[in-house]
């Protein structure tokens, strides 16, 4: 199995992990020596996160009644080679290590797992994509800094069922959640003007991917203002499975005034000025199983939700769609009423 990282904030670009399970009799071996040379910036994976990730990528699979400890993992032995993204040599960054690489180590396992346990292998959950802003709160003349934990992207389908919306990274399985939304405007200079589902975003699937979403971030501040960001995952969007679609990639951009960038995902010193809006469109999971397979009623009931707007291809037009690795373009999602309404 491979999973791709768009790069490292420096010079290094698609920088692959590639594994090889093998089964041995009672035990598995877990073969990376075939990854991406070791790179400048911060997402080289230290020897300890490394047998991490394998650890929780088996741990997503396994029964879950099935305690996760030494004992359960003792069969598993790993390979990798010295030097490389997945066990650099020193002195090497690994800051973001614990979310990437380590979940793209889990996901190049899923996709590697897929043929021999399909009932149990997951499609691709959405990245992480965090913005970190530092300014000057003029309500309280007091400096801040802020990290965006909202918008959070949808996770992978399975066999039993949709990707979970609106989860946010893999490697965390929805366990970190965001903040209350009115708590963050009244504490910092923030508006936000948008905060919903990302409909269509979500790849096509008997199981589809879950959805993302689609924030609307003003700046109420008074002076000049910077911005960071940290993540993965606009390049290359949660992968489908076993004929399920891709979801949709990140894509965040900053607006301000008449002028819009895209926002890439390892960037410091970004100049935000006072009313700059953030876009932040979050991936969508990765879709499960063909989706001509899909269950009429599901997809009636995705239609009414509104968290997806179009029905499926189906038949012919769907296989065709799947061998040419097509997606369907997004909707442009219906506006809703959330900025007029808290206005009133």
């Amino acid at each position: 199995g491979e999973a791709i990282l768009d790069d490292d904030g420096h010079d290094a670009r698609d920088i692959w992990i590639r594994v090889t399970v093998t089964k041995q009799g009672d035990a598995l071996e877990v073969d990376l020596t075939d990854c991406h040379p070791q790179v400048k910036g911060f997402i080289n994976s230290s020897w300890p996160n490394t047998m991490s990730a394998v650890h929780m990528a088996f741990a997503y699979l396994i029964d879950p009644r099935t305690p996760k400890n030494e004992g359960t993992f003792r069969p598993v032995t790993v390979k990798a080679r010295e030097g490389s993204v997945v066990w650099p040599r020193e002195p090497a960054p690994v800051t973001l290590c614990t979310n990437h690489c380590a979940q793209d180590i889990a996901e190049a396992m899923w996709k590697a797992l897929a043929a021999s346990c399909p009932d149990r292998t997951i499609a691709g959950w959405s990245k992480r994509f965090r913005i970190a802003i530092q300014g000057v709160n003029p309500a309280t003349k007091r400096p801040f800094i802020w990290h965006l934990f909202h918008a959070r992207g949808g996770g992978g389908g399975c066999n039993v069922g949709d990707g979970w919306p609106t989860v946010g990274e893999g490697q965390a399985g929805g366990g970190i959640k965001f903040g209350s939304i009115e708590v963050a405007e009244t504490r910092f200079p923030l508006f936000f003007e948008r905060h919903e589902f990302r409909p269509d975003s979500g790849g096509g699937g008997t199981f589809r991917g879950g959805v993302g979403s689609v924030l609307r971030l003003r700046m109420e501040t008074k002076a000049p203002a910077t911005a960071n960001t940290a993540g993965e995952g606009v390049k290359y969007a949660p992968y489908g499975l076993l004929g399920g679609a891709d979801g949709f990639p990140h894509r965040y951009r900053l607006i301000s005034g008449r002028s819009e960038r895209p926002l890439r995902t390892k960037e410091v010193g970004i100049p935000v000025m006072p009313g700059d809006v953030f876009v932040v469109e979050s991936s969508g999971g990765g879709g499960y199983g063909p989706a001509r397979s899909r269950d009429a009623g599901a997809i009636a009931k995705d239609l009414e939700n509104g968290v997806v707007t179009r029905r499926p291809p189906t038949g012919a037009r769907a296989l065709r769609g799947a061998q040419n690795g097509r997606r369907p373009k997004a909707s442009r999602p219906t506006r809703t009423r959330t900025a007029a309404s808290r206005k009133a």
